[in-house]
């Protein structure tokens, strides 16, 4: 499933626009992520835990100065929570 199907399925189920599903999905996906930038974690219940995962800066070079570069290597976990597992071990 992709952004799209996610919002033609919101509009359809829930009997609302697609540019109204559009907005939902949009406002979700925002605050998701401002909460993972400011507190490194974000847990929504009975779905899962996101959590923000800082590795040790890698070097990468930047071409047109050919000097090295630090680059950031923020990764993304994903933590399934037990009721979400359940729900899909179910079907």
């Amino acid at each position: 499933m992709n952004t799209i199907d996610l919002i033609n399925n919101l509009s359809v189920k829930h009997d609302i626009t697609s540019g109204r599903a559009e907005m939902i999905v949009s406002i979700i996906v925002e605050r998701l992520v401002e909460k993972l930038k400011k507190e490194g974690e974000v847990r929504i219940m009975n779905f899962g835990t996101f959590r923000v995962l800082q590795k040790q800066p890698d070097s990468g070079s930047f071409l047109k100065l050919s000097e090295p570069v630090q680059l950031a290597r923020n990764l993304l976990g994903f933590v399934p929570d037990k009721v979400f597992i359940e729900t899909i071990n179910s079907q």
